[in-house]
């Protein structure tokens, strides 16, 4: 597996011995996201049975230059895919090329495939069919979205004509009149020899498409494609379509497919031949890789970005510079994945604020930590054991030491969720580490809760923040639900009050410790910031002000963490409008506006404080009576406390 790049676009080049090859086309958006980890491994076992595959970022998404809201992506999207084939038959001089594509990707192969001719195969995993059911689609996913624990507390966006969102990705209205557009039946009129169709969602249509491709002399295959909900998961319960990828495998292999892939896939039929493949083709890879980094390219005016590899390449990363650097030697940006996300983050934060910041000739580096996005090893499956393990913060150490081996004074990290716990304990230990914003923390230390299968085997959050609580409280209709038998309050009341007993036992047991010197339970979650207190880390925690990381700290550091005040150089600051996973565009905004007045007020010329955080009343967002209500709960909620926490 190697890094491409062709005309501002990012890829990578699965190599294979073979005469028939494969262009990946990726999903939009969200559904992106979620099958990375799917797409990578179809990918490598493609390329084991002797099919080179090329996968790629579409203009405007991933790590490829532009935005989604630029004019005339649809074009764009359509002649990237037939570049890819371009680049494909040129780097490895395949006589055949398949184009396979999931949801709008599927559509997006289609209608490439019409314009190009000449290709041999087309394989469409649950494509998108109707363009109006897409966009309603999409726009269930957001009201679904909105009504979600995490989401509590975000700006919503209008109800607008100019683009559609879910999960905070775009599609603007230049590209949603394109969509509408589409009729695959009359633009696809014979876009390959051959065809295969896996879709479980809409048979009727399905059922259309395929009657007319077999009028038009193709040969058309049509299969269930039952794994779907599971594969479009979010990241982390993403589960590989095992049956549909066999399928593509045995299609692609099939009597009118490639004799040498068939031949592949017989002797490496079983899970130990797969290995083998699977094995062999990394070794093979690995040995390709004879520096650290490829030549970079232009992603907008004034900035570089350029793929690299680290420790001898099982890590992948985005190194993104400004091309005039004033300053070689000032502290470089480190951003981690934040939970089982690709490299780019959720929304593509972390592709956005790279660029941002390079913009103001701040250097960063986005990366992709052990087993995630496309470092290695590639797993068929990722747990929350796994994502909050020590050795994602030995990879973020190493990370940062990469940037200082470029010449840059250290490295600030910025971490999201469980990025957030990896950068706390990497900032914790590691000497390259200078500085770190770490978002919507869950938690301070972790003990493994997963079974063999990787599944938790006691509930995660099951029950939402006390903030959260407080504020469904001041709801009617959710003591109507409660009237009605809808919903048990008694389990919350008991939840709740279990937390208040824990914080008054933390802070009763904090106060003993401080006047008598007497050491009362574990002190791993203090050992950490008195580690990053000894080594001079300037650490921010940052929170929405509803999140339900705001447990966590308060359990160990009182009321809004006031007992982190004694570190001189560790700060908390809870900001509004602010969701967890940080998919809203007014949290992204907040996130990144915080992280740059803190990166200028710490580590530029002339050091000044931080500006706060403007937080809006509560009376100027909810109803008088509304607010009143909320600010009578959260004073007998302080009182629970008890009003005097150590300050």
């Amino acid at each position: 597996m190697r890094p491409v790049l062709f005309d501002g676009r990012f890829g990578w080049l699965h190599p294979a011995e073979g005469p028939g090859g494969v262009v990946l086309c990726s999903p939009f958006g969200y559904d992106a996201l979620c099958t990375y980890r799917g797409m990578r491994r179809l990918a490598e076992r493609l390329a084991a049975h002797g099919m080179p595959v090329l996968r790629f970022d579409y203009p405007g998404t991933g790590d490829a230059a532009g935005e989604a809201s630029e004019p005339g992506r649809w074009r764009a999207w359509i002649d990237s895919i037939k570049q890819a084939v371009a680049l494909l038959r040129e780097t490895t001089g395949v006589e055949r090329v398949t184009l396979c594509g999931l949801r709008l990707g599927g559509t997006l192969a289609a209608l490439a495939a019409q314009e190009l001719g000449g290709v041999d195969g087309l394989v469409m995993l649950a494509p998108v069919l109707s363009g109006k059911n897409y966009q309603r689609e999409l726009r269930a996913h957001y009201r679904k979205w909105l009504l979600m624990p995490a989401a509590m507390d975000c700006e919503a966006e209008p109800d607008t004509d100019a683009f559609v969102e879910a999960y905070g990705f775009r599609l603007y209205s230049d590209t949603l009149e394109s969509l509408r557009a589409v009729d695959l039946r009359r633009d696809a009129v014979r876009p390959a020899e051959r065809v295969l169709v896996l879709d479980s969602l809409d048979p009727a249509r399905v059922d259309a498409l395929v009657a007319h491709y077999r009028e038009q002399g193709m040969q058309v295959e049509r299969q269930t494609f039952d794994e779907y909900g599971k594969f479009m998961m979010e990241s982390l319960d993403s589960e590989i379509p095992q049956a549909a990828f066999q399928s593509i495998e045995d299609w692609l292999a099939g009597a009118a497919g490639d004799p040498v892939a068939r031949e592949r896939l017989t002797a490496g039929s079983g899970a130990d031949g797969m290995a083998d493949c699977l094995a062999g083709q990394v070794s093979g890879h690995m040995a390709e890789r004879l520096d650290d980094h490829t030549t970079g390219h232009i992603v907008e005016p004034g900035v570089v970005e350029t793929p690299v590899w680290l420790e001898g390449g099982r890590m992948s990363g985005i190194y993104c510079v400004p091309v005039s650097r004033s300053d070689a030697e000032a502290p470089a940006v480190l951003m981690v994945n934040t939970g089982a996300v690709s490299r780019i983050g959720n929304a593509r934060l972390s592709v956005r604020c790279a660029r941002r910041l390079a913009r103001q000739g701040i250097a960063s580096l986005r990366v992709d930590l052990g087993g995630l996005g496309d470092s290695q090893p590639s797993l068929d499956a990722v747990s929350l054991d796994a994502l909050y393990a020590q050795t994602g913060a030995d990879d973020a150490a190493c990370a940062a030491r990469w940037l200082t081996a470029q010449g840059h004074r250290g490295a600030v990290l910025l971490g999201i969720c469980a990025g957030a716990f990896v950068g706390l304990h990497a900032a914790s230990r590691e000497p390259a580490v200078i500085g770190a914003v770490l978002v919507n923390l869950q938690k301070f230390t972790w003990q493994n809760i997963c079974d063999e299968h990787g599944k938790p085997t006691v509930p995660v959050a099951a029950f939402g923040s006390t903030r959260n609580y407080l504020r469904s409280m001041c709801q009617p209709r959710k003591w109507l639900r409660v009237v009605r038998g809808q919903t048990g309050g008694l389990p919350v009341a008991r939840e709740l009050a279990a937390r208040f007993a824990a914080r008054f036992g933390a802070t009763l047991a904090d106060r003993i410790e401080r006047i008598c010197a007497m050491q009362l339970g574990s002190k791993d979650e203090q050992r950490l910031f008195t580690a990053l207190h000894a080594r001079g880390v300037h650490t921010r925690l940052f929170y929405g002000v509803l999140d339900e990381g705001v447990e966590e700290l308060e359990r160990y550091f009182g009321a809004r963490g006031a007992r982190l005040r004694r570190f001189g150089r560790i700060g908390v600051t809870f900001c509004e409008r602010t969701d967890h996973a940080i998919l809203s565009a007014r949290a992204q905004e907040n996130v990144m506006s915080y992280f740059e007045n803190f990166f200028a007020h710490t580590f530029g010329e002339g050091h000044q404080p931080e500006p706060s955080i403007a937080v809006e009343p509560l009376h100027a967002r909810l109803g008088w009576r509304h607010a009143r209500a909320t600010q009578w709960l959260l004073k007998r909620a302080r009182a629970l406390r008890l009003s005097g926490e150590a300050q």
